[in-house]
């Protein structure tokens, strides 16, 4: 979690009294130290006593003893300490360090997985063995505050929930990033594939399924859309590998690639076998691809790019028109001019032109059609 403004606090409940000893100042200090009651002097009989040591967020608690002297006992029944974090018991001690009986945490170091831990202190009414008073000087701990790898894998988390993708740990907190082809979320761990609304506006580029070559994930349904300027084409090259989930006896039943030129629906594409290069003659192309809740093939990759919308060639109506410079290949805006042979005229159905003129428009068509060519002899007056 990341790091927020909160400090140590520790209580202290005391006999059957509650003393609570809270710092009111703010304080920058990430530990601490926690002895038991009259320490180093004899602790007191019938006490109970706990400590709740909380240190910022982003971090979790360690603790030690650097001395530890308490009447032993068979399972601790007497006299003990125990320490509790994120609601389990890390144990339950008592003893000295050559005692027979008891539990001694010795060296043993003592991590919360979060930023909070709580320390009991029990004694009985008495410390007596073999009838004599004996005197035990209690414990003395210390806590640190240490970072808390949160991207680190377990399974007791409290602060949290973990990355969905990628997560990236600092001192006192962590942040969360998504593989590409996916949105980090508003919660700030989550990711999604958002491919809804695509829009591809660059002369040429790549567009591919959310993770290529990686496996595309299940239940999307994703939209591409390509648009340029009118008089242009879109052509469409698919790269390997290519792999969308497929079927031998049915056509594409579970995922489906499906792309539209404009009204016009180029086809639906599965399998392993991309398409051949695809000139859609449009301006304007979707790509839709869904997938099944399954989903585990690689995906596709296209490259796109753009020329000028071509035009049919020209082709003269007679042998007596004449087409000026014929090129191998019109294009969108191309034009071409057309004259008669020497005793024929221009005509435009019953008009006579002076000159033509047909120019390559956007949709691929001329915007004047062919003209013919007449005798001028058709045009002298009978006698």
């Amino acid at each position: 979690s990341p790091a927020s403004n909160m400090y140590p606090v520790v209580f202290l409940l005391q006999g059957a009294f509650l003393v609570a000893a809270v710092s009111s100042r703010p304080t920058t200090k990430l530990y601490g130290e926690i002895t038991s009651p009259n320490y180093p002097k004899t602790y007191p009989n019938n006490n109970l006593s706990t400590w709740d040591i909380s240190v910022p967020k982003g971090y979790r608690v360690k603790l030690s003893f650097w001395l530890f002297d308490l009447e032993p006992s068979e399972a601790c029944r007497y006299d003990f300490v125990k320490i509790k974090a994120n609601k389990k018991d890390l144990g339950r001690f008592c003893g000295q360090v050559d005692s027979a009986t008891g539990n001694h945490p010795r060296d043993k170091e003592f991590l919360s997985t979060n930023n909070r831990m709580r320390l009991l202190f029990q004694s009985d009414f008495s410390n007596e063995e073999n009838g004599i008073v004996v005197s035990y000087k209690g414990f003395l701990a210390y806590y640190q505050a240490v970072d808390l790898d949160e991207c680190a894998p377990r399974n007791d988390v409290e602060d949290g929930p973990q990355c969905q993708h990628v997560c990236h740990n600092y001192i006192g907190g962590y942040f969360c990033s998504c593989q590409p082809g996916y949105q980090l979320q508003s919660d700030g761990y989550s990711c999604k594939v958002d491919c809804s609304n695509e829009l591809f506006t660059e002369t040429s580029g790549y567009l591919s399924s959310p993770g290529y070559p990686e496996p595309y994930p299940p239940n999307l349904q994703c939209n591409y859309s390509i648009r340029v300027e009118k008089g242009m084409t879109i052509i469409l090259k698919f790269l390997q590998p290519f792999e969308i989930d497929d079927h031998q006896q049915v056509r594409c039943p579970y995922d489906q690639l499906k792309i539209h030129a404009g009204v016009k629906q180029i086809g639906e594409f599965c399998g392993r076998k991309p398409p051949g290069m695809i000139e859609t003659n449009s301006p304007s192309v979707d790509i839709i691809f869904l997938t099944d809740e399954s989903g585990y093939s690689q995906g596709w990759k296209i490259s796109y790019s753009i020329e000028r919308i071509r035009c049919p060639q020209p082709v003269a109506n007679d042998v007596f028109t004449i087409i000026k410079d014929p090129q191998p290949l019109y294009q969108y805006q191309d034009y071409f001019i057309v004259s008669c042979k020497t005793g024929y005229n221009l005509m435009e159905g019953k008009e006579h032109l002076a000159s033509f003129t047909s120019v390559c428009q956007h949709d691929g068509t001329w915007h004047r059609s062919m003209p013919r060519c007449e005798s001028e002899l058709a045009f002298l007056p009978v006698a």
